[in-house]
Parts: structure tokens; sequence; C-alpha cells
């Protein structure tokens, strides 16, 4: 399957991607999230100083990443990202914050209803990794005002107030095309 982009990048300038299922046989439940998370780096400046701890660099190469289960790891995504000279070094935010949300819906959501993920059809309200407020703050007083270099512009959008247009038909066709019998809702915002 070709990969889609969207018009929109991370700082860094790699492009967001969509992540959606790719596995698209019948399942037992369909999960349903709020947006795709992406994965996150340490950010030195030149001095080797981390500027950002945790930075959203890039997609996650699977829907509900758990960090490394796609054989990509979160070091291999990063060393491809060209940082300009003078940007400093980017390198892998502690382990916790790559694949935290695909562990937990692994630990403990699908184990403990005895699921697996070859049983579950994944999705989110909204397909691609969005910024959030504490994200921002980052890119905002870290990134934009960032001295002697020009970084690449970066558009990452904030978490949508409301589902995106035509996307609550999409999400339909994905459930019915699952055959699921159990829907998992993912918090408040999906339903």
């Amino acid at each position: 399957m070709a990969e889609k982009f969207i018009d929109y990048r991370f700082p860094f300038g790699e492009p967001v991607r969509l992540v959606e299922e790719t596995d698209h046989t019948q399942k037992k439940a369909f999960v349903l999230g709020v947006y795709a998370s992406a994965v996150h780096a340490r950010w030195r400046g030149p001095d080797g100083q981390t500027l950002v701890s945790a930075l959203a660099v890039a997609s996650e190469p699977e829907i509900f990443w758990t960090g490394e289960n796609a054989n990509v790891k979160p070091a291999e995504i990063i060393e491809m990202i060209q940082l300009p000279e003078g940007a400093g070094t980017l390198e892998p935010a502690t382990s916790n914050l790559n694949g935290p949300s695909g562990r937990s819906l692994d630990r403990d959501i699908l184990t403990p209803l005895g699921l697996t993920r070859a049983d579950a059809w994944l999705c989110d309200c909204v397909p691609h990794a969005c910024m959030n407020p504490s994200q921002r703050e980052s890119v905002e007083t870290k990134y934009d005002t960032f001295a002697g270099v020009d970084l690449p512009s970066h558009n990452m959008p904030p978490p949508p107030k409301k589902m995106p247009d035509g996307r609550r038909e999409q999400i339909l066709k994905e459930l019915l095309a699952s055959k699921a019998e159990l829907l998992i809702l993912l918090g408040d915002k999906p339903l």
C-alpha cells in the first residue's frame, strides 16, 4: 500500500503521513481512538544541552505503534531526519515516550479481553498526528526561536475540536468492513 501524506510537516520537515489500519480482514473487535501519535525525539543543541526532551518529529510506522513492533525502532526513524548544520542532534526520547498508547492498548484493553492485534481493526477519529498544547509550547519557545539556523518550516495542526468533514463516513465504512461484533471506544472523544 502506498503511503499517503497530507499537507502538514513536523518540526525538522518530515511530512505527516496518514496512519491507518492495513490489515483489512474480518476482525472480532473494532478499536476507535482519538488521533494518531508520533515518533518523539530528544533535541540537543550544538552544545549538547537538551532543548526539548520529547519533540514529535515523524509519523509512527503503524497505527497504535508500541515503539518497535513494526520492525522499526525509534532510532532508525530519527536517524533518517536531516538536521541543518548548527541545529544540534536528535536522539530517541526516553523509551516510555515512543509507543505508549500502543503498549497500553495491548496490555490494558486487548489482553484482558482475550484479544490480540490480529483480532482488532484499529482506527482513529483523526488518522494523523496532531500537536498537543505542550508540544506547541515547546515548538514555539525552542524551535521557532532557535537562533542562527534556518530550520525547516512546520505546520502541525492541533487536535481538531470536531470530526473532520467526511471522516465519520470513512470510519463507518471501516467499521462495516471489519465485520466486528465488539466496538471499543478509547475515551470520550470517540463517543
